[in-house]
């Protein structure tokens, strides 16, 4: 019976129904510890720079890592690539586990862990990100990335209030032993499913890994158009980060340090995601998706950020990440799908991991400066009777989490700027126009030694239309 199911192993957007489902369960798992795991180290230590460490191990192993792992993919079968990440995390989850049954658990042993969940999370993305352009047809790529952005969101309604359940009646052991069950599942679904190969290029042999690791930069440095678009999304995410990495111990600050507060704004901002993955997966395809995407970024950067750092009630920090959240799907799934549309198949592994590179890059540097910053100047600057209480005072409040708050106004009036310079940076809002499809302009020619000619520029590239955001 399982040998029959095997051969006639479910494929195109079945298949990855599938797997998205398993995936679906991992996330689940994962986000109920990094719940637990966050609120244990908040009640041992009070302090933010420890809290945003555990971000900084894990996104620097991915960023150390990512342009091996771009590499690997584009060389190895997509199917071992994604249970290979999903086992890794399994067994350092697992490790985790023991420490905890042990006793034994200290900070620098989390550190150590998300590390190596970072490495393995290296090739997560990336395959994933490549294995819808060949699974799914090209209208499609729309709803297969708000799907997977569901992956990410979805867990956030149920996680934080069945981690907060689960540690009130039993105890964080139990979070980790489910996660690392979620992750089992999650490579049986993988096993399941038809994943058709990846395209080769003919009459090449493959270029040594070092070269391999360094293809995805190259392309996109090579191209400005996707220079110039991958440097504003950088831009974007510098921003981003800063906020991601704060917005946990800001709810605590606000809060009376609040387990349930936290549980609370995490899912508000859960639903969000869900509401804008869906409203991705419904609209059709727009051809003008940089206006959805620069449209975005301004209500992220004004609700998301600047209403954000200035609530001080727990309502208005829900509604906040609510929108943050509503907004992430149309800027990520739109900005993915451009990039599947226009790279190639057999290249995607290694471009996609740069992007992971460059743009995962400003989480643990988000980390090294917001913490520090935020517990050693801003926060004893914004203490009653401190210059900038009384300069800011009025508009972020004062004492805990008052120099928290001042960054996240910061933060969300430069995401406007950077958005009004996407609108009027011709090379950046007409991207779609400049840079064809690659099944439209031809397969850029591969050399064995891993260089990229340019890719194809339509001579007159036709106008952007202009449409109104629907959301």
């Amino acid at each position: 019976m399982i040998f029959a199911m095997l051969r006639r192993r479910p494929s195109g957007f079945s298949a990855f129904t599938i797997v998205w489902f398993g995936q679906l369960l991992s996330m689940i798992g994962t986000r109920m510890t990094n719940f637990a795991v966050s609120i244990w180290v908040w009640d041992a230590t009070g302090r933010a720079t420890d809290f945003v460490l555990l971000l900084f191990f894990a996104f620097a192993a991915t960023v150390i890592f990512s342009p091996i792992a771009g590499a690997l993919i584009d060389r190895w079968n997509r199917r071992l690539t994604l249970v290979l990440s999903d086992v890794g995390s399994a067994v350092a989850t697992a490790v985790l586990l023991v420490l905890f049954l042990t006793d034994s658990v200290s900070l620098w042993h989390l550190y150590a862990v998300n590390a190596v969940i970072g490495a393995f999370l290296a090739f997560q993305v990336p395959v994933y990100s490549s294995t819808i352009t060949l699974m799914m047809e090209r209208g499609q790529y729309p709803r297969a990335n708000a799907m997977m952005f569901l992956v990410r969101s979805t867990p956030g309604i149920f996680a934080p209030t069945l981690a907060a359940s689960l540690l009130a009646v039993s105890s964080i052991e139990m979070i980790l032993a489910a996660d690392v069950l979620s992750c089992v599942i999650a490579v049986g679904t993988v096993l399941l499913v038809g994943i058709p190969e990846t395209p080769r290029t003919p009459g090449t042999s493959p270029a040594k890994l070092w070269q391999d690791s360094l293809f995805g930069f190259k392309y996109i440095i090579r191209n400005r158009y996707l220079l110039h678009f991958q440097s504003f999304l950088l831009a974007i995410n510098v921003l981003a980060s800063i906020g991601f990495v704060l917005l946990r111990p800001l709810v605590l600050a606000r809060t009376g340090n609040s387990a349930a507060a936290v549980g609370v704004v995490m899912t508000a901002g859960a639903i969000g995601g869900v509401t804008g993955a869906v409203l991705l997966g419904t609209l059709k395809a727009p051809r003008d998706k940089m206006l959805r995407i620069l449209s975005a970024i301004i209500v992220f950067s004004v609700v998301g950020r600047i209403l954000f750092g200035v609530a001080d009630v727990l309502v208005l920090l829900a509604v906040a990440v609510s929108f943050v959240s509503f907004c992430i799907p149309l800027i990520d799934g739109y900005t993915n799908t451009i990039w599947q549309e226009k790279i190639a198949p057999h290249v995607q592994g290694r471009v996609f991991s740069a992007r992971q590179f460059v743009e995962d890059l400003t989480v643990p540097l988000g980390a090294v400066i917001a913490g520090p910053v935020v517990d050693q100047v801003l926060e004893p600057w914004m203490r009653d009777g401190q210059p900038g209480a009384q300069m800011f005072g009025g508009l972020v409040g004062t004492g805990s989490g008052a120099g928290i708050g001042l960054v996240f106004v910061v933060v969300g009036v430069l995401g406007v700027v950077v958005a009004a310079v996407g609108f009027a940076t011709p090379s950046i809002r007409r991207i779609e126009t400049l840079v064809p499809d690659h099944e439209a302009g031809g397969l850029p020619r591969q050399e064995a030694t891993g260089g990229v000619a340019p890719v194809l520029v339509p001579t007159e590239p036709e106008p952007v239309l202009t449409e109104g955001s629907q959301r």
